[in-house]
């Protein structure tokens, strides 16, 4: 039988689950492709009289994997909010909750700034580099030409995030960089396909998959003012449905950023048509964001889709092990 291997390296640079021993319970790793924070909980059993939590803005390094094989490097976490809970059968268990270091700690502080006829790529490296941090932006993304955003009192990552959503792309804070993707893309920021997850039927021990039936449009429109015309124009992307129209309600400010738009919430249409998770054996090599493969689910096995986030969740007691449960949305890209 395999055996997982956890260690939570604490701000002295010792792992502190051999300290911990027999009081671990578990540990849960939430990994979000962006948008959130990937956030780390740990329970341990505690007896009276009661310690003090950890203070907030403590520090931890999670690294996971089998035994047998290299571990992987989740990043670096922030303490934010500790819990502490009663059961009969339980007794009193501490759970540290802690967040992304790296979006802790670019969530901070409010500014205003606007932006003159640059390239996304340029914009989401001066944020990052504003926090302290690089930046690597999808080529696709990299080269959208802004004409013009105004930053009024928002955090670096807050308008980072708003941006990167109206560019159908995610924005996800790790390991000191601001890695800006693709949605549905499949790739890492830096443009390397990222490998699928391939889930047998026969390792599943949960599963709830839907399929949404939700409004189908046959088209996605974004408006936008053509100064030389003087009038309103739409840029259209075809969504899923034969007959009905999708209007975005705010509008764009120039014929790209309309295109771009229209794009996006198409996407956005799509990815909700499809969503569930199922629970099978941890694997070290799962990334949130990259895309999913079915064997032995029949006819959903040509079903495309994406895992958003990923809860890996590892136990410690006699019978624990490491489970991973991928959330789905669908994938298939628009036109």
């Amino acid at each position: 039988m395999r055996r997982p291997v956890v260690q939570i390296i604490g701000q002295s640079g010792g792992d502190l689950v051999p300290n911990w021993g027999s009081s671990l319970i578990s540990v849960r790793f939430t990994d979000n492709e962006g948008g959130d924070a990937d956030e780390l909980e740990i329970d341990i059993s505690v007896a009276l009289p009661l310690p003090a939590p950890p203070p907030v803005g403590t520090k931890y390094r999670l690294l996971y994997g089998w035994e047998t094989g290299a571990l992987r490097d989740a990043g670096l976490f922030t303490s934010q909010s500790p819990r502490l809970n009663y059961s009969a059968e339980d007794g009193w268990v501490m759970t540290v909750v802690a967040r992304s270091a790296d979006f802790v700690d670019a969530d901070k502080a409010a500014d205003s700034e606007h932006y003159d006829e640059q390239a996304a790529g340029e914009i989401f490296r001066k944020l990052a580099s504003g926090a302290g941090k690089s930046a690597i932006v999808h080529p696709s993304i990299a080269s959208i030409q802004i004409p013009y955003r105004l930053r009024l009192q928002q955090s670096s990552v807050g308008f980072g995030q708003a941006l990167a959503d109206e560019l159908g792309a995610t924005l996800k804070l790790a390991d000191g960089r601001w890695l800006i993707t693709v949605k549905n893309g499949g790739e890492t920021a830096s443009g390397t396909t990222m490998p699928p997850i391939v889930i047998p039927l026969a390792d599943v021990s949960l599963a709830d998959l839907t399929a949404e039936e939700r409004p189908k449009h046959a088209k996605v429109e974004a408006s936008y003012f053509d100064e030389d015309k003087g009038i309103s124009q739409f840029e259209t992307a075809t969504g899923l449905g034969k007959v009905s129209t999708f209007f975005s309600l705010h509008p764009a400010a120039s014929a790209a950023e309309a295109k771009v738009r229209s794009q996006s919430q198409a996407l956005d249409l799509l990815r909700a048509t499809i969503s569930g998770s199922v629970t099978i054996e941890g694997d070290p090599n799962a990334m949130a964001g990259a895309p999913v493969v079915l064997d032995g689910f029949g006819d959903w096995n040509g079903t495309d889709l994406v895992a958003p986030t990923i809860q890996h969740e590892f136990t410690f007691d006699e019978s624990g092990g490491w489970l991973m449960t991928p959330e789905f949305a669908a994938r298939a890209k628009t036109g």
